[in-house]
């Protein structure tokens, strides 16, 4: 039997006011709309401070760049760590460089100079250089080559004795007592030190000094 009322009893449909297939108008995560991390900013600090050799600064910072794009809340974590690592490298650096110029300063301290020479002056003694002779002020309780054992600035009296041989100029300015105390001492040898040898001039500095075969330990004067 057909419809009495026809096909649609209750006649046309009204389209969807709101349009689309009805489905759900809302943005899936990562698509369309959905905000991206940004790049954290004290991470690219720390790069570029440690890239400006402010090593300990980038350090920090790094380490403050780690904590702060964890879990993915910015980006700029891998900045972060190549920022440390440029830090700690910087960082290492600076500490060798402090490192090498407290051994120069200790190293220019300990030199003594023809003019700053001293009697009963410990030393050591660096002479490998044929052009240069190098003394190195020592304590005396520790092991060293030698000891200043007069000195002496040159004038017109000793100029011309000084100039023709200085060791035999030495053994003239040593007491007679002190230079008994030092012959009878094993294995010493004789030296002298002064700014030019071969231009012997007033107001030059003679330094004698004694040095051992094997180290010393104690003062001999």
């Amino acid at each position: 039997m057909s419809n009495p009322y026809g096909n649609d009893p209750y006649g046309q449909q009204p389209s969807n006011p709101y349009g689309g297939s009805g489905g759900s108008s809302f943005n899936a995560p990562g698509v369309g709309g959905f905000e991206q991390p940004k790049t954290d900013g004290v991470s690219i600090a720390s790069l570029v401070l440690s890239l400006l050799c402010c090593a300990p600064v980038g350090l920090i910072l790094g380490f403050v760049g780690i904590s702060r794009t964890k879990g993915g809340k910015r980006k700029g974590r891998g900045l972060a760590i190549t920022g440390i690592v440029l830090g700690l490298i910087g960082l290492l650096a600076w500490v060798g460089i402090a490192i090498a110029a407290v051994a120069g300063v200790a190293w220019f301290d300990s030199l003594v100079t023809p003019d700053e020479a001293e009697v009963g002056q410990c030393i050591n003694v660096d002479d490998d250089d044929n052009d240069a002779v190098l003394l190195y002020e020592k304590e005396c309780n520790e092991e060293h080559d030698g000891e200043i054992v007069a000195v002496a600035e040159v004038d017109d009296e000793n100029r011309e004795s000084i100039s023709s041989g200085m060791v035999d100029a030495c053994t003239t300015l040593i007491s007679p007592e002190d230079l008994t105390t030092l012959l009878a001492v094993e294995g010493l040898e004789f030296n002298a030190v002064i700014e030019d040898p071969s231009d012997v001039d007033n107001g030059d500095h003679l330094v004698c000094y004694v040095t051992s075969d094997d180290k010393l330990d104690e003062a001999l004067l």
